[in-house]
């Protein structure tokens, strides 16, 4: 798991966002530019392109493909909303500590790297949020033992979790709670990475394992049919575009860029594709994103930090 803490007027035509979206087919294309549907934000870094900060290295949001080009539900993303903007999309693939001294050196208009939205970072820069991630169980497939509801499903079971891990923080936070109720607790399995809790889970020494949102989505991506996603907790952190402090006019641009496509279908779309859960989609809870430990299992085949 990667650690980032320390770390809608005329509808759009569905038609050019999701061509753009078809366009990238496996993230890597980018799609031309045709007429703007959005007027494009001022003084960009280069002429009818938006050049975006991002750190390749986080699937499913980006992470490296064919030949190196970047690929992944953020890549997909900008490319849609360039193409209404009608601008042509340029990654500047930089590591993660960079991204916000590259933007504020105005090398980059944007910052487009699944970037957790922190009181510190929002200091720096603006945020255009977009998605609301959270943390995983995943269970062998099927669910066997029926967990879906965190914690009451973990009583007496053994759950598997990075050591360190903001996972292992929350479990031992439950089995106080579990211990307060007069339920047993979880055993936990702390383990030296994610690839050793999911494979705790494969083996059967472990019930579940905890990993985030993305995470579980691109385990889920890579192991095919191997796992389910049994439980989404803790859904409460939101994740966002960064534009230059005080910049309205790349801000306005994106958000109105952003709106167009959410409603295009385009978003929704994205999440399918990606395997992200409901609890994902920001725009269906950035009224009152999830505070609360317990939800239901996802419907959706689904990871932040």
């Amino acid at each position: 798991m990667r650690a980032r803490n320390t770390r809608t007027a005329a509808v759009c035509t569905a038609v050019v966002l999701m061509a753009a979206l078809s366009a990238c087919g496996g993230s890597t294309t980018a799609a031309p530019a045709g007429p703007a549907d959005v007027a494009p934000p001022k003084n960009l870094a280069s002429s009818g392109t938006l050049t975006y900060g991002t750190a390749a290295s986080f699937p499913p949001f980006e992470s490296q493909g064919t030949g190196g080009q970047p690929q992944g539900f953020d890549i997909d993303m900008v490319a849609a909303l360039s193409a209404s903007m009608g601008l042509k999309p340029k990654a500047l693939d930089i590591d993660f500590d960079g991204l916000i001294p590259a933007l504020a050196g105005k090398r980059t208009d944007i910052i487009n790297s699944a970037m957790y939205i922190t009181p510190e970072r929002e200091k720096q820069v603006d945020f255009v949020p977009y998605l609301v991630i959270g943390e995983t169980l995943l269970t062998p497939k099927g669910n066997p033992k029926k967990i879906s509801r965190v914690p009451d499903d973990l009583s007496g079971r053994t759950v598997a979790v990075t050591r360190g891990a903001i996972g292992e923080t929350y479990m031992t936070a439950y089995n106080k709670e579990l211990k307060q109720r007069g339920r047993p607790e979880m055993k936990i399995m702390s383990l030296p990475n994610n690839q050793d809790a999911m494979l705790a889970v494969q083996s059967g020494r472990a019930d579940a394992f905890d990993t985030s949102t993305p995470g579980a989505a691109a385990t889920l991506a890579a192991t095919k049919d191997k796992f389910t996603l049994a439980a989404t907790f803790k859904n409460e952190t939101e994740i966002g575009i960064a534009v230059r402090k005080g910049d309205t006019s790349t801000k306005t641009a994106i958000s109105q860029a952003l709106k167009r496509f959410v409603d295009s279908g385009g978003y929704a779309e994205l999440l399918k594709k990606y395997k992200l859960p409901q609890e994902s989609d920001y725009f269906a809870s950035s009224a009152a994103p999830s505070t609360t430990a317990s939800t239901s299992a996802s419907s959706a085949t689904s990871s932040g930090s």
